[in-house]
């Protein structure tokens, strides 16, 4: 059975992480899914990120339609303050015995994992799901494909779905605008931003 991870800030979750999410569980034919808020990204310490709570919960309610997917909060619940993915991975490895432990992840994520903390471990170890929108660093993505899988012999899993073109920065600067954010979030995300005030300009 495949478990896969799907990790990030979540601030705040949208229609993209779910279709990810989506696209990952039936191409890569995962048995579970566990979505991971992140504590604080590595590549992410500079910018600030609304509470850890509002997140967590956000999440919670945009993955309750995902039978599959479970949230958690591992990495939330870390003394260290930053969330290294290595760290995940081995805790779900620890826990999951039987399982292959795929990360998923975007275009520009992978092409940069080898320079991650630890990230010749994740190659090595793990499988990796990516995401690529045509067109978008193609030979890029081919030559590190053949790289990792060379050097590493990492699973690989290139979805072919494509994902809708949306990033957590649009959400937050629609409501700072007074904009509708239906078309990006699912319905339960979208009250919740309005009902707790997240988002808005001070």
């Amino acid at each position: 059975m495949r478990l896969g991870l799907l990790g990030g800030s979540f601030d705040p979750v949208h229609n993209g992480h779910l279709a990810l999410a989506r696209a990952a569980l039936a191409e890569a034919e995962l048995g579970r899914l566990i979505v991971m808020p992140a504590r604080v990204q590595p590549f992410k310490q500079e910018n600030a990120v609304t509470e850890a709570c509002h997140r967590e919960e956000m999440t919670r309610l945009a993955f309750a339609e995902l039978p599959q997917a479970r949230v958690s909060r591992y990495e939330l619940d870390q003394a260290d303050e930053i969330s290294y993915t290595v760290n995940t991975l081995f805790h779900l490895q620890e826990s999951n015995l039987h399982e292959e432990i795929y990360f998923i992840c975007g275009t520009d994520s992978f092409l940069s994992m080898e320079s991650w903390y630890r990230g010749a471990e994740i190659l090595s170890r793990f499988g990796v799901i990516v995401s690529a929108r045509p067109g978008y660093r193609e030979e890029e993505l081919r030559k590190m494909r053949c790289r990792y899988e060379e050097l590493y012999q990492t699973r690989i899993v290139q979805l072919a779905a494509q994902m809708p073109d949306i990033s957590s920065t649009d959400v937050r600067e629609r409501v700072a605008a007074g904009r509708t954010i239906s078309d990006l979030v699912p319905p339960a995300v979208e009250r919740y931003i309005r009902s707790n005030g997240l988002y808005r300009k001070n």
